[in-house]
């Protein structure tokens, strides 16, 4: 099976880092119980269609690749970047110790989760009445709301009310779509092959890690055969 060379265009990718760093610094630090729970699918919940580690944005998913380059073996880097499984039951980070594999790049889905509790959800959707559409209040509310985990003690109180409103408004969203439109994932002939497959302007903004993974690193032979399958299957693929 012949391959292609990694083509993607890295050259934001230290800046990316720095802007990414800012971003994560306005949500609360937190400290749980490392069960690793929050990693791992039940039977119900892969019956019902959630991920782990999704939405991960086209930015956070660069940071993380310069980040495995960095700090792991040439083995196990082979390992996760050949990981295609676009919903896997548990999280391809999660070590044996229940300790996240990425922590210092984990992307913004995994830095928010279980920050805001009933209390906290129920007065930013009280104080934000009236200055968003109430259908975004509503989002806010059920996305955070199954959320929640009690073994989780927010550290830094002091930026619940920032956080909340980044969430009701959806400026985390928006800070994240900008920065993942200046990645690329591939160049020259890799990006032709695949952008013949998906048909699509710009590639996903929002997709997982097996996802993304397919379409920077998945060998030549692999795109030109199993890639049209595999995105007409994809269920979590966006493209911006």
């Amino acid at each position: 099976m012949s391959s292609v060379v990694d083509t993607a265009d890295t050259s934001k990718v230290p800046s990316l880092a720095i802007e990414l760093k800012g971003l994560y610094d306005e949500v609360p630090s937190t400290c749980c119980a490392s069960s690793g729970e929050c990693c791992v699918l039940t039977d119900s919940e892969m019956e019902e269609g959630y991920a782990t580690m999704f939405p991960l944005y086209r930015a956070e998913y660069a940071n993380i690749v310069d980040y495995v380059r960095s700090n792991f073996s040439k083995e196990r880097q082979d390992e996760l970047f050949s990981f295609t499984e676009e919903r896997p039951r548990q999280c391809p980070f999660l070590g044996e110790d229940n300790r996240c594999g990425i922590y210092p790049v984990r992307p913004l889905i995994c830095r928010t989760y279980a920050v805001m509790d009933r209390g906290t959800i129920e007065a930013a959707a009280q104080r934000h009445q009236g200055e968003v559409p109430d259908s975004w209040i509503r989002s806010f509310v059920r996305r955070e709301g199954g959320m929640i985990c009690p073994r989780v003690v927010v550290t830094e109180p002091a930026k619940l009310v920032r956080h909340a409103r980044n969430l009701v408004t959806m400026a985390y969203e928006r800070t994240l779509t900008s920065l993942s439109r200046k990645v690329e994932l591939a160049t020259g002939e890799r990006k032709k092959l695949i952008r013949l497959v998906i048909r699509r302007r710009d590639w996903p903004v929002r997709w997982t890690w097996g996802g993304f993974n397919t379409l920077r690193f998945a060998p030549a032979e692999w795109l030109r055969v199993q890639l049209t399958e595999y995105w007409r299957k994809s269920r979590l693929s966006d493209s911006g």
